[in-house]
């Protein structure tokens, strides 16, 4: 019983021992641990407080100076200068990237901002240059208006003043015609026959260059005639021009023109025949004919003169279609104004004119185009008057050598009071070849 109570002893006292002994080990490795516990938690405060110490230095250096484009705080290779107590860790890793992302931020800000407002820049560019555009352009136009006003004003002024000269030269040249015509059925048997006869021929020629003017000044023809054969119209076209003793021309009593039409037809016709003789030799003819079509007739005058060239043809072409039917105020010292009238009477009357070189005598040729709406029947012609002022000098009447013959009659029946006629038209083309 006593060995049995030693023996449980024994083993109680070796469990004991084993046990404190296990007790003691499993002590001394809670003592460790709590150890490494302690220098870890010491360790992460350390790091802990260095991240705070880091990121404080982050957000009050670091940032502003790459805000600025600077590397305030950094290390030598442009990274942030971590503490030792973080090295090693990734924090540490990420920190040190933190400089670097934070530059780029800002650069890419940057360049964001920088294309904002190089677009805001380009955008007030554009509104400043256009609004700048619009104002120029809307003070050409009110120049350009004021401008076209004052020429608007200054032609009216010019036209005016034209037309009334050229009236009054006209309703002189009349009463002068008149107060000759009574002379000449005076005086038609003795000497004085041919002076006025050749005044007479004067006073016509000034009518046809004044009312030349008033019609590039703007007036309409007033004269009345009735229906009228092409034979008698070139007559008293030619009875309004110097040299008419060259031109010749067929029996036309077969066209008649409307009256309406006579008296626009007789002053281009008047205009184209002086131009002829103008620039013909002295003793070459002029020789008018006639071509009858299916829609017109074609009055056709031809000249062995100086033929006009390409670009004097280009020129009249230009004219008679109106795109170089300048005012009157751009005329110059020495207006070129026949091929001006004719393209207004003919604009006006609705006939055409066209020049052509050369012809067959190597000289120019006119043609006065009239459409059939301005053709009436031979019935409708009405004679030519006959007066007393238009019969041949007699030769009781001839002084000698110098007798002449009366130019072609230039009077109708019909309205003949000249006086109030200031509406007339024709005139020569001075140097217009």
């Amino acid at each position: 019983m006593t060995e049995l109570i030693l023996t449980v002893t024994a083993l109680f006292a070796v469990a004991a021992v084993g046990a404190a002994w296990r007790f003691r080990r499993t002590g001394e490795q809670a003592r460790r641990r709590a150890d490494q516990l302690r220098e870890h938690a010491d360790r992460l405060t350390l790091q802990l407080v260095a991240a705070e110490q880091c990121v404080g230095h982050l957000s009050a250096t670091v940032v502003p100076a790459a805000a600025k484009g600077g590397q305030s705080g950094t290390g030598p290779d442009g990274g942030l200068m971590v503490p030792a107590a973080l090295d090693g860790t990734p924090l540490a890793e990420r920190l040190r990237a933190v400089p670097g992302a934070v530059a780029s931020a800002v650069e890419a800000v940057r360049i964001q901002e920088r294309a904002a407002a190089d677009r805001i820049a380009a955008n007030t560019a554009d509104r400043v240059r256009q609004d700048a555009e619009q104002q120029i352009t809307q003070l050409r136009q009110d120049t350009e208006r004021q401008i076209e006003q004052v020429r608007q004003e200054s032609v009216g002024v010019a036209r005016a003043a034209v037309r009334g000269f050229a009236n009054n030269v006209v309703a002189r040249a009349a009463r002068l015609g008149r107060t000759v015509s009574q002379g000449v059925r005076r005086h038609i048997s003795d000497e004085a026959y041919a002076t006025l006869v050749e005044i007479d021929h004067l006073a016509q020629q000034m009518l046809l260059t004044s009312s030349g003017y008033a019609v590039l000044a703007g007036d309409k023809l007033s004269r009345r005639w009735p229906a009228t054969t092409l034979t008698d119209i070139v007559r008293a076209a030619m009875g309004r021009i110097e040299g008419y003793e060259r031109i010749k021309h067929p029996e036309m009593g077969a066209v008649v023109v409307e009256g309406r039409a006579v008296e626009g037809v007789v002053h281009a016709v008047a205009v184209l025949l002086d131009n002829a003789l103008r620039y013909s030799p002295p003793a070459a003819s002029v020789h008018v004919s006639l071509e009858q079509g299916h829609h017109a007739c074609f009055l056709i005058l031809d000249d062995a003169g100086l033929r006009m060239d390409d670009e004097r043809l280009l020129w009249a072409s230009d004219v008679m279609s109106g795109e170089q039917r300048d005012d009157i105020t751009r005329l110059g010292a020495h207006p070129q104004t026949g091929l001006r009238v004719a393209s207004l009477l003919a604009e006006s009357y609705g006939f055409r004119v066209e020049l052509t070189a050369p012809n067959i005598y190597q000289g120019t040729r006119a043609m006065v185009v009239l459409p059939k709406n301005l053709l009436v029947g031979p019935t409708a012609a009405h004679p030519v008057v006959q007066p007393a002022d238009r019969p041949a000098v007699p030769a009781a009447a001839q002084p000698g050598a110098a007798a002449r013959t009366a130019p072609p009659a230039s009077h109708f029946q019909g309205d003949q009071n000249h006086e109030h006629d200031t509406r007339a038209t024709g005139c020569r083309d001075a140097g217009h070849r």
